[in-house]
């Protein structure tokens, strides 16, 4: 540690001339030059005494013993007063989400936290106090993930504007969200979408934009005149950038029903600069009021939701049904993953799966069908003939010379056996199975000669 008092040299209209107050130079470390430090005082032994006391504060930090002075006096200022730094900073990146709503969110679920378990400080913030706090919840896992992330992101940035040494929840692990309960979402019918739109007064050309161009809702209330191009030679609603979920700006086809619906709703002396639906975009309770009113399940008994996000899916289960190409439908609704559109937003139980496998070409034609059942009912009903007349008697045969015990059947009163001749496999198949016998038994004694006698 090297540092020195004194005061600071400039020129002034070619004069050289010291400064009024005092500085200390010092270099700390393995700094590459020396720094100066203002005192602000213009008495020498007050300068060395503030001189002396802010190179022990240096040395202090050197060593690990005092944390830098950034860090101390973040750590005495509230966590409140910080997230609104946070906040001011995302607007500024652009990282608010649109319109800022995600950094609304954020703020909701960081202020739940702060009160919740009493953080009021930076150095109040621990594991133990946010687990304790996520095991006495009972929202989903999903949700509960969503808290902590919001947390750690905050806290993530204070660290990298060295506010604090290191993050306090940064191994507090997630829950998994595998075979959680997720909210799980449903294409409208057609039948549901007449009704819902029929009845629900100004807010059905609403709903109607929705299933009929896959906009989304922060998309439809931010929708002005000067977005919808009918004149061109393809119809089309422009998407912002502004207004965009990815940040790109889109050309969205308008199929020729909702561009003449659209058309109808616009207002005489209206200007390029206006909303389309002035009264704005329904949220998802008045939506679940709407379709509740019409007959319409807001929630299925397979749990599945109808809500304002389902219109997109209906869109999209829409284009399935009809034959559009998954390309197509993947531009249509600006997916990113073609599997998105096919597997996460095409509502499977819609799809006309049997109308396409019932025409399959058959393997055997109709006379070949009635003919294979007609042979396989004959046959059945030859063999029960043979098992009730097989029924009518049975002999048993035991040969104790080589202890063994042979069941062999025989037909009485319809077979001759003929000494000197060994019956062939034939004659004993018109035996009945040993299964179910009523008869009565006779023992047979098997000869050891390769003969057979009838005892």
């Amino acid at each position: 540690m090297i540092f020195k008092v004194e005061k600071r040299r400039f020129r002034k209209n070619g004069v050289l001339r010291l400064t009024r107050c005092y500085y200390v130079r010092y270099r700390v470390g393995e700094m590459p030059v020396d720094r100066w430090k203002a005192l602000g005082v213009t008495d020498r032994q007050v300068a060395d005494k503030r001189a002396r006391e802010f190179i022990q504060e240096k040395e202090r930090e050197a060593a690990g013993i005092l944390e830098p002075k950034v860090i101390r006096n973040a750590a005495m200022r509230p966590l409140a007063a910080h997230l609104e730094d946070y906040l001011a900073d995302l607007e500024k990146r652009n990282r608010a989400g649109r319109n800022g709503r995600g950094g609304r969110q954020l703020k909701m679920r960081v202020c739940t936290l702060l009160k919740a378990c009493n953080w009021n400080v930076a150095y109040n913030v621990n594991a133990d106090s946010f687990i304790g706090w996520r095991s006495g919840q009972k929202n989903s896992a999903r949700t509960l993930n969503h808290y902590l992330q919001a947390m750690v992101s905050f806290l993530n940035w204070l660290e990298r504007v060295g506010r604090i040494k290191g993050n306090p929840l940064k191994f507090v692990p997630k829950i998994d969200e595998r075979g959680q309960s997720k909210r799980v979402r449903r294409a409208f019918t057609d039948e549901e979408l007449r009704g819902l739109i029929a009845g629900s007064g100004p807010r059905g050309i609403v709903y109607l934009a929705a299933a009929r161009t896959g906009l989304r809702h922060e998309e439809l209330r931010q929708l002005i005149w000067d977005d919808l191009r009918f004149d061109e030679k393809v119809p089309h609603v422009r998407v912002r950038v502004i207004c965009a979920k990815n940040k790109k700006e889109e050309h969205v086809p308008l199929v020729p029903e909702i561009a003449e619906a659209l058309k109808a709703h616009r207002p005489v002396n209206y200007s390029p600069s206006d909303l389309v639906f002035q009264n704005g975009v329904p949220q998802a309770r008045r939506l679940r009021r709407d379709s509740e009113r019409n007959g319409i399940a807001y929630c299925d008994g397979s749990g599945r939701y109808a809500d304002f996000h389902a219109l997109r899916y209906t869109w999209a289960t829409f284009l399935q049904r009809h034959g559009i190409a998954q390309r197509f439908a993947m531009k249509l609704l600006r997916h990113s993953d073609i599997r998105l559109t096919s597997k996460v937003y095409t509502d499977e139980s819609q799809l006309p799966i049997y109308d396409a496998v019932k025409g399959l070409p058959r393997l055997f034609d109709d006379t070949q069908i009635r003919a294979q059942i007609a042979d396989a009912a004959g046959q059945n009903l030859s063999q029960a003939d043979a098992r009730s007349e097989g029924n009518q008697a049975m002999e048993l045969a035991d040969n104790k010379a080589n202890g063994r015990m042979l069941t062999l059947p025989v037909a009485l009163g319809r077979v001759a056996v003929r000494e000197g001749f060994e019956p062939s496999v034939g004659f004993w198949g018109a035996g009945p199975s040993p299964k179910g016998l009523n008869a009565k038994l006779y023992p047979l004694f098997v000869s050891p000669r390769p003969f057979f006698r009838h005892i």
